[in-house]
């Protein structure tokens, strides 16, 4: 495992030359920072930088997706099938392989309450729930576009009562909401919602007031449901200015009531309010610390960091702003 600390970082504009604003989130408010180049790593708020190209013990063959349970740490997923645990400075801890990679490599995990770690297994069309030490509990779900059944399910989340909800893309392009125990109960975002049908929605979460967030991905929106499907509002469209977005990949509901969203397509994250205004952008297209290239996901974790699934510089970032 390589954990590397970087001293600073040179200035780099996107592909077309165009300067980047700079505007980091702090947990007490807004601390704004706009000019061409990314200001140095100890106000750009990197704390580390965690793996290289890999398939050695803390490396990462192309992650994509993140969580983190009760205790702060850290999991995961890369296109090895590997699921890796980490601690909240960086460390790695454990790891595991999904039962099956052949077919394809999960792109979606949550932590319940209890700190079961939920996996969206998304070519076996299947969700498959470990403890923290990586033994399989129980798994749910085959292939079909009937009730209750996946084609490519990409997230997994639990709203306070325990009931599980699963996203999918791939011809189904809905949420599809589960009992603890498995059995189905309604669908969710199936038809138009607001005018458009949902185009791969590929993240949720459940805020404070237990309402169902979903990053829309291709339709580059944000939309929220109450936990029986009733929509509450949608917001978003594509572009690149700060209040835009291409490709949200990952969605995170904050602590303070504001909406985290990683975007694939814009190689930064950017917070919102809950109607939609943009608070804060961080980051730009790069490969030194502090710059992203395709992240997939974001988690909070310990200590307000955010931890930052980098996908093809192949690391992990963990973040202090």
């Amino acid at each position: 495992m390589n954990v590397r600390r970087d001293k600073g970082t040179e200035g780099q504009s996107d592909k077309g030359g165009r300067c980047i604003s700079v505007v980091v989130l702090s947990v007490v408010g807004l601390l704004v920072g706009v000019g061409c180049e990314p200001a140095p790593l100890a106000e750009n708020g990197v704390i580390a930088v965690v793996g290289e190209v890999g398939l050695g013990p803390g490396d990462f063959v192309y992650p994509r997706a993140i969580t983190a349970d009760t205790k702060g740490r850290v999991y995961v997923v890369d296109k090895s099938a590997r699921i890796q645990r980490f601690s909240p400075n960086g460390e790695l801890e454990l790891g595991w392989t999904m039962p099956e990679k052949h077919a394809g490599k999960p792109v979606g995990l949550s932590i319940s309450a209890d700190d079961r770690v939920f996996v969206a297994d998304t070519h076996y069309h299947r969700v498959i729930v470990f403890d923290t030490e990586g033994n399989e509990l129980t798994r749910f779900g085959q292939e079909g576009t009937g009730p209750g059944q996946f084609l490519l399910p990409t997230d997994v989340d639990l709203d306070e009562s325990g009931n599980i909800y699963v996203s999918e893309y791939g011809g189904n392009d809905r949420i599809s909401k589960f009992s603890p125990d498995g059995k189905f109960l309604r669908t969710i975002g199936e038809g138009l919602v607001a005018g458009l049908p949902l185009r791969r929605p590929a993240a949720i979460d459940f805020d404070a007031e237990q309402t169902l967030w979903v990053a829309d991905a291709c339709n580059h929106r944000v939309i929220r449901f109450d936990r029986d499907g009733r929509l509450l509002s949608v917001w978003g469209e594509m572009g690149r200015e700060p209040g835009r977005m291409r490709y949200p990949y990952d969605i995170t509901c904050t602590p303070e009531g504001t909406v985290m969203v990683c975007e694939f397509g814009n190689d930064r994250l950017q917070w919102f309010d809950r109607k939609g205004s943009s608070l804060a952008v961080w980051g730009t297209r790069g490969r030194d610390a502090g710059y992203l290239w395709s992240p997939w996901g974001a988690v909070i974790g310990r200590d307000d960091r955010i931890y930052v699934v980098d996908s093809l510089n192949a690391r992990l970032q963990i973040v202090k702003l």
